[in-house]
């Protein structure tokens, strides 16, 4: 997954209509059945490849709500898989979508550091100098 959006979600719909690969979904289908929008980790790609930002983050009208999180690959498996945070899907056949099945694409210029500890993906402007 690599972003995850967090509990200051206005349910506004921004990001779900600019996502690439169709890995938000809503509030009402929230498979962790909180009253906000979920970012489905085996699917997100953090828009590599794509867009050279997350675009989740980018039209998001809440700063802030859109954080980084830890890239979804084999090593940190025991992160997606043992949190409550967390509903990965099946595939047809009914196997657990888990990162050793399949690793996603993430940001590799975002240090491990900035990643789930809820550092914001998109942070407010600065306040303009008037001078």
């Amino acid at each position: 997954m690599s972003v995850i959006i967090d509990d200051t979600c206005i349910t506004c719909d921004a990001c779900l209509q600019n996502c690439p690969v169709n890995a938000i979904v809503d509030d009402m289908n929230n498979p962790t059945g909180e009253s906000r929008y979920y970012i489905r980790p085996e699917k997100c790609i953090e828009c590599v490849g794509v867009y050279d930002d997350p675009q989740c983050a980018a039209i998001c009208p809440s700063i802030g709500c859109i954080t980084w999180d830890m890239p979804y690959t084999k090593e940190y498996e025991e992160h997606y898989m043992n949190n409550d945070l967390y509903a990965i899907g099946t595939s047809k056949t009914g196997k657990v979508l888990s990162p050793s099945h399949r690793e996603k694409k993430y940001r590799e210029d975002i240090p491990l550091e900035q990643r789930g500890v809820g550092k914001e993906v998109q942070e407010e402007p600065e306040e303009l100098e008037v001078g």
